[in-house]
């Protein structure tokens, strides 16, 4: 899990006691527990995807071991976090190396961003966002 540490500076140890299988163009992440010789499409939770140049987080991996990030984080305020659970991208000045980052509102890891030259692009699956005139929800109140 070095890429995990020298990336999000996310220490080793957060990943003791799992086991990763590479499926595919995919690396999942299950208990550690001795598997059944049987036949099985996946195992645990899709944690990266092998894909690219780039190894992407999944947003299910970070949202698991991302609170550990000490590095490439980032905490939005209200409307930031709007943008992004909308799904869209935004002009952003942060201390964030280009690259895949662990995107917060109020500690709480909402997913994975791509931060490229002051933009940050929201990664969030199409099932998972939250269109922006619906997002006037309880969570948000009192943020205005």
């Amino acid at each position: 899990m070095e890429l995990w540490r020298s990336r999000f500076g996310i220490p080793s140890e957060a990943f003791e006691g799992y086991a990763f299988h590479l499926r595919g163009n995919n690396v999942w992440i299950s208990g550690s527990a001795e598997l059944p010789d049987l036949r099985y499409e996946t195992i645990g939770v899709r944690f990266m995807s092998t894909k690219g140049r780039v190894w992407k987080p999944t947003t299910s991996a970070l949202q698991l071991f991302g609170g550990r990030a000490t590095k490439n984080a980032i905490d939005l305020d209200p409307d930031q976090a709007r943008v992004f659970l909308a799904g869209e991208s935004q002009n952003l000045d942060a201390d964030l190396e280009n690259g895949y980052v662990v995107v917060s509102y109020r500690g709480m890891v909402l997913g994975c961003g791509l931060y490229s030259r002051g933009e940050l692009v929201s990664q969030l699956p199409k099932e998972r966002r939250i269109m922006s005139d619906k997002i006037e929800n309880e969570s948000f109140k009192g943020d205005r």
